[in-house]
C-alpha cells in the first residue's frame, strides 16, 4: 500500500496546514500533495498582496513542513501553486525544494516511488479574474471570456504559449500510465468544474490530455463550489480518475483525499475540522 494525501485551495488557511500535516501523520501517508492556491489574498496593494503571500510561505507555511519533514523523513511534500498565487513567489517554493523541505511539481515529473511518478501543472485556462500570473489559453485562438475588470495583474511577464502545449511535454517526462498528475484546472464538462451557474469552465485541453494519454490518476482544484453543485469530488475521463476536492469555504472544513495508489478502488474522502 502506498498512501496519498491530497488537498488544494487552502488559500493560507494556517489552520489547515496544520490538519492536513497531522491527517498525513493519522493516516501514515507515505506522501503529501497540494494542487495550488496555497496563499490567501489579504492586502490593501499589489505590492502588499505580492508581500504577504511572500511573508505567509516563509513564515508559516514552509516552517510547518519543515517540521513535519523532521519529525517524517521519509514523507514527501509535493505542491504546486494555483492562480491566486502569484507567480514572482515560485522561487520560494524552488529554495524550499533546495532545502529539502518540500517538492515543487510544476512542469516537472519526479519519482514517487519505484513504480510511479507525480507531475505537477499550475496554468488555468482563463477566468474573468484579474491575476493573470497563472493563465493561458487552452488552444492557440482560443476567445477569452468576458473580464470582470478593466485592467491585468501579473507579478512577471506574461509566459507565452498554451496549456495544450505545456501538457504534451510534460507527457514526455515519465509514461503517463504510471504518472498521476497534479493540474490545478480541473477537465472540462466533468463533474469537476461546474460553478454555481451550472455552467462548465474547466479546461478544454487538459480534458483533451487525459482522454489522448489515460494517466492512471489526475488531481485538480480550482473551482471550490463544483463537488457540491455536482455532488461528486471524482470523475472518470476513459479509463483515468479525476478528483477535485473542492473547498468547503467559508465553513470550517478542510476537504481531502487519501488515495491508496496500489488499488484506486480505495480512495476515502474527509471533511477535517
Amino acid at each position: 500500500m502506498f498512501k496519498l494525501l491530497y488537498t488544494a485551495d487552502l488559500h493560507g488557511n494556517e489552520e489547515f496546514y496544520e490538519r492536513l500535516l497531522k491527517k498525513a501523520e493519522e493516516e501514515n501517508a507515505n506522501a503529501v500533495a497540494i494542487g495550488g492556491d496555497l496563499c490567501g489574498r489579504e492586502g490593501s496593494t499589489i505590492k502588499d498582496k505580492i508581500h504577504n503571500q511572500k511573508r505567509f510561505l516563509e513564515k508559516s507555511m514552509i516552517p510547518l513542513f519543515k517540521d513535519f519533514k523532521q519529525k517524517n523523513k521519509s514523507k514527501e511534500i509535493h505542491a504546486i501553486m494555483g492562480n491566486d498565487d502569484f507567480r514572482i513567489n515560485l522561487e520560494v517554493l524552488e529554495n524550499a525544494e533546495k532545502n529539502k523541505i518540500l517538492k515543487s511539481i510544476h512542469n516537472k515529473s519526479i519519482k514517487l516511488n519505484k513504480n510511479l511518478d507525480i507531475a505537477g501543472y499550475s496554468f488555468v485556462n482563463p477566468t474573468p479574474f484579474r491575476l493573470k500570473d497563472w493563465e493561458k489559453p487552452d488552444f492557440k485562438y482560443d476567445n477569452i471570456p468576458a473580464q470582470l475588470f478593466a485592467e491585468e495583474i501579473r507579478s512577471l511577464g506574461k509566459e507565452e504559449g498554451t496549456i495544450s502545449g505545456d501538457l504534451q511535454k510534460l507527457s514526455l517526462l515519465s509514461n503517463p500510465k504510471k504518472t498521476l498528475y497534479v493540474i490545478h484546472a480541473p477537465p472540462f464538462n466533468t463533474k469537476l468544474d461546474i460553478v454555481t451557474t451550472r455552467n462548465h469552465v474547466g479546461s478544454k485541453a487538459a480534458r483533451e490530455f487525459i482522454e489522448k494519454e489515460q494517466p492512471m490518476l489526475t488531481l485538480h482544484g480550482h473551482i471550490h463550489e463544483s463537488p457540491k453543485m455536482s455532488g461528486s469530488w471524482k470523475d472518470k475521463i476513459g479509463n483515468t480518475i479525476c478528483i477535485n476536492v473542492g473547498s468547503s469555504y467559508p465553513e470550517d472544513k478542510l476537504n481531502c483525499v487519501v488515495v491508496d495508489l496500489e488499488n484506486l478502488s480505495r480512495i476515502e474522502y474527509f471533511e477535517l475540522k
